[in-house]
Order: structure tokens, then sequence, then C-alpha cells
């Protein structure tokens, strides 16, 4: 690979820096001892406030961001109530502050969740800058009523504020039932963080895949999550990679056949090994690729000098493609059964060589390849690279080979439809 496009990697991934670890959803501690969300809704007077006009005791600010579209194929939310730092550093010795959320859907349904500041920790420096308490979550299109309460324990001080909101549908949803049977609302954990918050592994809800073939079916879902050269050494770069990769390997692994069955391999292309195989997948063992892309396997502890005098080469996911079509449930088999379908997660992979390799030797007639390069710092959609998906096309060869570029939430719901699509009616 030319130099130029390695340093012109270097520069950008140096230049950009995205701290993809945000601060927790809730931005207080949690406590071992703290009460449930419902025994502090009981031990107020929550209803009777409601039952009142708003009430403002306590200054704050009450914030709602419009809903988005997540990277993991739900509807996202958030709340934010910011309280003054000074009012804070005032009621030091009051013992706590609560607050409590309620969001009611159109069907009566409420989803409750709280927080508490223990204003025993609250220091004078924090009078300089508001304080939040903020809930993130899951919810489906919909009109809502959002109710707030805040209230001092020792004081009895409280506000209460309810407000209408609106969660608009996707104004284009080529995956129209995905949302099936979820719940109207779910909260984020307030403890989830690091590659747990990526994940959410909090989250119950399972997306509606089903996926009818009138072929036996074996899906493989394979992802890159080499620390490469694209990385160049910097974790979040890689972490920025994951965010979009660990949520698209998840919403995979729910989809439901009607005759087959999905298995999971994660790849490091480097070292030429399988950090993760789950076949048969029935339920995604999220601890083991939890630790194959934990930091101590990311390019962050990788010299910047290695890097540099690695050869990076993507053969090993030609072998691996090849080992387990030939594994497959059936195979080998007649052209017409079963169906061997792999979806390949990956970055761009400029920085790789690509040996000049023959067709692949016997290559399945059944077997098609969805190749998902998740472009997750607008490289190549700025030209700056080309994301070498023309090289990945010409080493699988002559396997079928359907190529996405994507990088947003809206480009990966897309590939997803056009893949169960076009695998429906084969």
């Amino acid at each position: 690979m030319a130099r130029s496009v390695t340093g012109l990697c270097r520069v950008l991934l140096l230049l950009v820096s995205f701290v993809l670890l945000r601060a927790s959803c809730v931005a207080f501690q949690v406590q071992s001892d703290e009460p449930s969300t419902e025994k502090l809704f009981a031990d107020s007077h929550f209803d009777q406030w409601q039952a009142e006009r708003p009430n403002e005791q306590i200054p704050w600010k009450v914030h709602f961001r419009p809903a988005r579209l997540s990277i993991h194929q739900r509807l996202e939310i958030a709340i934010e109530v910011l309280v003054p730092g000074g009012e804070l550093v005032k009621r030091r010795g009051d013992g706590r502050l609560v607050m409590l959320v309620q969001i009611t859907d159109a069907a009566g349904r409420s989803f409750r969740n709280h927080g508490i500041l223990d204003l025993g920790d609250v220091k004078p420096a924090m009078a300089k800058t508001d304080f939040p308490f903020s809930w993130a979550g899951f919810a489906l299109a919909g009109e809502y009523n959002v109710a707030l309460a805040l209230y001092d324990q020792a004081t009895g001080e409280h506000n209460f504020f309810s407000n209408k909101f609106h969660v608009g549908p996707l104004r284009v949803d080529p995956l129209p039932n995905l949302w099936r049977g979820l719940p109207s609302v779910e909260f984020w954990g307030p403890a989830t963080a690091g590659l747990d918050e990526l994940y959410r592994s909090d989250m119950d809800g399972r997306l509606n895949l089903p996926l009818i073939t009138k072929r036996p079916l074996h899906l493989e879902i394979i992802a890159d999550v080499t620390p490469s050269e694209i990385f160049f050494g910097d974790n979040n770069a890689y972490q920025r990679y994951l965010h979009g990769v660990l949520p698209t390997v998840k919403a995979l692994s729910q989809i439901k056949m009607s005759n087959g069955s999905v298995s999971l391999a994660a790849l490091n292309l480097d070292e030429r090994r399988l950090s993760v195989d789950q076949p048969n997948l029935k339920e995604l063992d999220w601890n083991s690729l939890k630790a194959a892309v934990s930091p101590s396997h990311g390019p962050g502890v990788i010299a910047v000098k290695s890097l540099q005098q690695r050869q990076h080469s993507p053969v090993f996911l030609r072998d691996e493609l090849v080992r387990r079509m030939n594994a497959a449930p059936g195979a080998p088999a007649p052209a017409g059964d079963p169906l061997v379908v792999f979806v390949v997660i990956s970055p761009p992979m400029d920085p790789y060589s690509f040996p000049d390799l023959p067709p692949i030797a016997a290559a399945d007639p059944n077997c098609l390849v969805f190749y998902l390069q998740y472009d997750f710092m607008g490289l190549v959609e700025s030209r700056r690279l080309d994301g070498g998906s023309g090289n990945v096309e010409k080493m699988l060869k002559p396997l079928r080979v359907r190529t996405f570029k994507v990088r947003s939430a809206e480009s990966v719901r897309m590939a997803l439809a056009r893949m169960l699509e076009e695998i429906s009616q084969m």
C-alpha cells in the first residue's frame, strides 16, 4: 500500500477526536442500596402532584431531544433536566434529591424511571455548573405524555412538569414491521457503559426479522474485528467502528429463519484467527464477543512502529469463507439446495495488500456474499479512500458479492432490507 494512503490515514485519524464512550445516560450515581423506582413513586406524592397544576419550587430546566433512528435500528429518545449547581450546594445537608420520570403511551401504559442525587456528595466547586439528570431509551412512533417530578426529601419542596411528546415515524421505512411486538418505551440502564453501552446489553426487546425462504438456508455472519492499520493505533477510532458493527451484528443475529440456521464469527485478519465462533446461533453470546473487542485486544495496545512493519492481508477472510462454505449443512450439494449466504462486515480495506490470487476452486453456485463496508470515518464518502471494495470482490471471485457501503443507521437499515428481500426471493 502506498505511503501516501498510510500517511493520510494517520493524519486524519489523529485530527479526528471522537470519544464514543459517552458519559452514562444517567448522570447520577446508582447506589447499591437505592430503592426501586416503584417504591420511590409510591413514597412520593406523584399522583397528587399530577392532579394539581405544574409546580416549580426548585430551579430547573427541562429539555427533550427529538427522536432519531439509532444504529440499533430503534427510535432513540432522550430527556434531560438541569439543576443549577448553586442550588445543589445550598442543599448539601438535605439528604437526597429525587427525580421521577413517567412516560405514558396512547394506550395508557406507563413506563417509569428515576434518579437520585446524594446531596452529601455535592462539592462547593459544583456551584459553577448545572447538574444533569438525564434519561435515554428506545420508543415506538406515537404520542406520549411525559411527567417529571423533582423533590427534596428533607424540605418537601418539589417541582412537577408534564407535556406532550411526539415520536414521529421514519419518513421512508424499508422495514415497516421491524418493531412489531416491542414495548412502547424501554429506558436504558443507568449503569451501562463502555462496550455494553455500544451493544446495549441492557435491552431485552428483539427486532422482528423473519426470513422465509423456499430453500434451506445457512446464514453466516462474519465480523472483521481486526485492529488494523486503518485505525493507526487510535482506540477511539476503533470504538467508533465498533459503534456501528456491534449493533449491526446484534440485529443480524435476531433474524428468525423459517428453514435453516445462523452462525456468527469474528475474525482477526492480521493474526489469522477466529476471535469468536458461534455456530447454530440461538442467542448471541455477548460476553464472548465483548472479550474479543475489548481494549486489551484493540489498536491501542499495538505500537505504531509495529503497525507500519506488519504485512496486512485479507486472505484469511477468503480462506475462512471457503472453509465455512464447504462445512455448511448439506454441503457440497447440487445447485438449488441448500442456500449458503454470508454477511461480511468490515471497515474500509484500503491499507490491506491484496495478492494476485486465482479464482476460488469449486465455488458453490448457491453461495452469496453480502459485503457491508462500514465507513466509520466518512473517508470513502469524501473520496479520501475508495474503500477497497473492488479488491474484495475480485479476491472472492467467482462467488457472487453484493457490496453495501454504510455509515449511518439509515444506510444500514436500507442494506438490511435489501438483503432480506433478495434472500427471500432466491
